[in-house]
């Protein structure tokens, strides 16, 4: 898309006449004579460093055969609109976000445009809702004529969003409800086996997740089964900020959250969260019933065959409010710094611009951002912290 700046055709300017000489000053007549006024000269705005592209065709169809110039400013089409939506995203409008994304992106085959459908594709993974990823792939194939991403990619997680080894069951990344670790604690539910669940890791999980583990979790509870879960503060606080009372809408989550309270042993924040429950949904409220069995010991973290990966700082879930102690913590003057963002599911504006801040004082040599999902990226590249910090992106 090209934009005119301007257009000016040079004209020789009228003679501008002899100014009258003042009565007591008069210059001798055949100096007079012989001096013509000076050919005024036009003044013309200066131009800046800009990118543009000049067009010095002649124009015969002005007088005396004068010269066009036309600037034109390139601009990419696309950028407001990907700004737009990763704004929205990072202020929590989640539904504006998508109608930006689907309205832009419908029936158009621009190259321009991939980074549209990249940051559709990841809000659908982020939001769980794999049948609407399923059918805008179905849509990418046929405008682009090429594969489209699939579900399960480096950006949701680098490795299975759930693996279980012995009695302890790892959940990692963004888990959907057709995970086969859901399989595995059933399997132990029916059995009566102890299992032992490490959330630290986990970012996310859909709506079919939340159902599905908020009853397992119940259901051991109360048959008084030796499960434990572990690493679960941070998942708590993201589904706090999540279930609001009075927005009817994502029950399981409220259900998985009363669930974890029971098991960290949160009574007074469980009592809370209940009665908001019950108001939001018109029901009962859940009663409070704790552990039957005490929790099982802490054990080793189940060894990972990315082990490697372990020297960078690895970030998860939602990043909001300028909340980085995280991150701060990993920064070091003098020193390289990889920040890991496979598992960071938001952040929001006041973050990154304390992020932008962070990185320019902390004095850190080289700091890489691994693998943010591309509404994240978006918001990166609109604050400036593309210019700070080296950001990777997952390939689609």
């Amino acid at each position: 898309m090209v934009f005119s700046f301007f257009k000016k055709i040079a004209q020789k300017m009228p003679e501008r006449p002899a100014a009258k000489p003042r009565g007591d000053s008069l210059p001798h007549p055949a100096k007079a004579a012989s001096e013509a006024a000076p050919e005024a000269v036009p003044e013309v705005a200066p131009v800046s460093d800009a990118n543009w592209d000049l067009d010095f065709s002649r124009d015969n169809t002005q007088p005396n055969g004068g010269y066009g110039i036309e600037i034109y400013e390139e601009t990419d089409p696309f950028a407001e609109i990907a700004e737009h939506a990763a704004i929205l995203y990072a202020n929590g409008q989640d539904d504006a976000a998508r109608v930006t994304l689907e309205s832009s992106i419908r029936n158009n085959a621009e190259p321009g445009a991939i980074k549209l459908w990249a940051m559709l594709f990841d809000l659908l993974r982020l939001k769980g809702e794999r049948a609407a990823f399923e059918a805008l792939s179905l849509e990418f194939a046929r405008v682009y004529e090429r594969s489209p991403p699939s579900w399960d990619m480096e950006s949701v997680s680098s490795k299975k969003a759930g693996h279980a080894v012995g009695g302890q069951v790892a959940l990692q990344g963004v888990v959907a409800g057709d995970d086969p670790v859901f399989d595995d604690l059933l399997q132990a539910l029916s059995s009566g086996s102890s299992r032992t669940l490490d959330l630290g890791r986990l970012a996310g999980l859909d709506a079919e997740a939340s159902a599905k583990l908020a009853k397992l979790l119940n259901q051991a509870r109360r048959r008084g089964l030796a499960w434990s879960v572990h690493g679960a503060e941070g998942l708590a606080s993201r589904l706090s900020n999540r279930t609001i009372m009075g927005q009817a809408q994502g029950e399981p989550l409220w259900l998985l959250l009363l669930e974890l309270y029971q098991y960290m042993g949160r009574e007074a924040q469980f009592e809370e969260k209940a009665v908001d429950y019950a108001v939001t949904f018109e029901v009962s409220p859940p009663s409070w019933e704790g552990l039957k069995t005490p929790p099982l010991p802490a054990e080793e973290p189940v060894p990972e065959e990315a082990e490697a990966e372990s020297v960078a700082a690895v970030l998860e879930g939602e990043i909001l409010q300028g909340n980085l102690k995280e991150v701060a913590r990993h920064l070091h003057e003098g020193e390289d710094c990889r920040l890991d963002f496979t598992r960071v599911t938001r952040l929001d504006f006041v973050s990154a611009a304390a992020l932008v801040n962070l990185l320019k004082t902390a004095g850190a040599s080289a700091v890489v951002i691994h693998h943010p999902n591309r509404l994240v990226a978006e918001l990166m590249r609109v604050m400036g912290i593309d210019q700070v910090a080296r950001v990777e992106l997952s390939r689609h």
